[in-house]
């Protein structure tokens, strides 16, 4: 009888899975979900007692959970039934041979999955916030938009990511450009200081105001949390992205 811990890992993983699926009909990835389920009690249930570590090895039997979703919604024209998804993995001993029975002898992986995606998407929502601006004499405003739409159009588009890590690198990828362009053309404000001086050169008195709509210290913690922010979802998304695609070129390689 399995744990609720075990549960919850396993619901994870189908969860994953279906995330990853959307692009299938509703009743098509209940099915392969189910389909997988079954595998997973099925190699379960022959263990006397099964522990987190007979269910995390079965897990990874499986694969990723984004492979096996795009071997069965591959761009080949082919797409492996429910059944025979689960099928495959229920005969396989790893990872490798299940990618070799779903991949279809396609040799050529997509676009959006090959190995230089994650950086791509990297460089055009990290860091053409913060390099562009400086470039305006060139363009680099009217670049801007256009490469933070073509970073989130290919974010989107690959099936390296899950739903969730496409979200944060939606939002948290750029926040720390976003808040530099601010900063650039004075939306964070500016400080400036006036006094008066003696006939000897010596300032007597000075006042600073600023037009800053926060004050300079809230200015400088944002700016903290906001690096933050982008550099975690950056090494992230480059490492799951790295990963993945590595394990999708494993699969393309075992079936072509």
């Amino acid at each position: 009888m399995l744990t609720a811990t075990q549960h919850q890992r396993i619901d994870r993983y189908l969860d994953e899975l279906a995330g990853a699926l959307g692009g299938l009909p509703a009743s098509e990835r209940d099915d392969l979900v189910a389909g997988v389920r079954e595998h997973i009690q099925a190699a379960l249930a022959d263990r006397p007692e099964v522990t987190d570590a007979d269910t995390d090895e079965v897990l990874r039997a499986l694969g990723d959970p984004l492979a096996i979703a795009a071997e069965a919604t591959g761009d080949d024209g082919v797409r492996s039934g429910p059944a025979g998804a689960g099928n495959a993995r229920a005969g396989s001993a790893g990872a490798g041979s299940a990618g070799a029975g779903s991949a279809g002898g396609s040799g050529k992986r997509p676009l959006p999955q090959r190995d230089w995606v994650p950086a791509a998407v990297v460089v055009l929502l990290a860091a053409a916030p913060l390099v562009l601006p400086v470039l305006a004499m060139v363009g680099g405003f009217f670049a801007l938009p256009v490469a933070l739409i073509a970073g989130w159009v290919l974010l989107w588009v690959s099936p390296l990511w899950t739903p969730g890590e496409k979200t944060a690198g939606t939002f948290l990828l750029p926040a720390l450009g976003i808040f530099w362009l601010f900063a650039l053309v004075g939306a964070v404000g500016t400080t400036v200081c006036s006094g008066s001086m003696d006939s000897d050169g010596t300032v007597t008195s000075e006042v600073c105001t600023s037009d800053s709509p926060v004050p300079p210290v809230v200015a400088w913690i944002l700016l903290a949390v906001f690096a933050v922010a982008t550099v975690v979802t950056a090494v992230v998304l480059q490492r799951n992205g790295r990963r993945r695609a590595t394990a999708l070129a494993q699969s393309f390689s075992t079936g072509a």
